[in-house]
């Protein structure tokens, strides 16, 4: 059975409620998001991948509090701060979002993007983070993005770049990709 000891993956790509991650991807929905009253952040938490043995999962993760509250315009499933569902959560701040991603990708190996939208504008400054640290970058485009060629620059800066029909393709094709260890 192949082994996948020491790849450590961030997953790119738009954030969205019962989104393509919470099916691919060990996806923590109820981890506490209170904000450290001392202004340190721990990072977004690790979780093994359990189709991919030896393989960790770095972020992003999200809210999921069956509502959908925290993944309105522009808050990136858990940036609406108090603000959502009245209140009845705690979120985090943009900033302290940013500095949870960004650590994240520090962190991995790979980078696994699935674009389906084109305006992923959060996801093309991932990108951008992740090949300024040289990370292996896997950038797959569905196949029915009417945005296809403005993706172009994100195509050129990353290590592959393909077009799939659904995130599960290409998360299938990914995978295929990935170094593996023999036992």
């Amino acid at each position: 059975m192949p082994d996948y000891q020491g790849i450590e993956i961030y997953a790119v790509g738009k954030i969205e409620h019962n989104g393509w991650r919470t099916q691919l991807l060990p996806v923590c929905k109820e981890y506490d998001y209170g904000n450290d009253r001392t202004g340190i952040q721990p990072p977004w938490p690790v979780n093994p991948i359990v189709d991919l043995p030896g393989a960790l999962y770095v972020g992003p993760h999200f809210l999921g509090d069956d509502h959908g509250c925290f993944h309105g315009e522009n808050t990136h499933g858990v940036a609406a701060g108090g603000a959502a569902c009245g209140e009845a959560y705690v979120g985090l701040s943009r900033p302290d979002v940013v500095k949870r991603c960004l650590t994240a990708i520090e962190q991995a190996t790979h980078v696994f993007a699935w674009i389906d939208k084109g305006d992923a504008y959060g996801s093309l400054v991932e990108l951008g983070f992740a090949r300024g640290l040289g990370k292996q970058i896997y950038l797959y485009l569905a196949e029915d993005l009417a945005e296809e060629e403005d993706m172009w620059f994100a195509g050129q800066i990353s290590s592959f770049t393909g077009r799939a029909k659904t995130a599960h393709a290409a998360w299938e094709d990914f995978t295929l990709r990935l170094p593996r260890n023999s036992l």
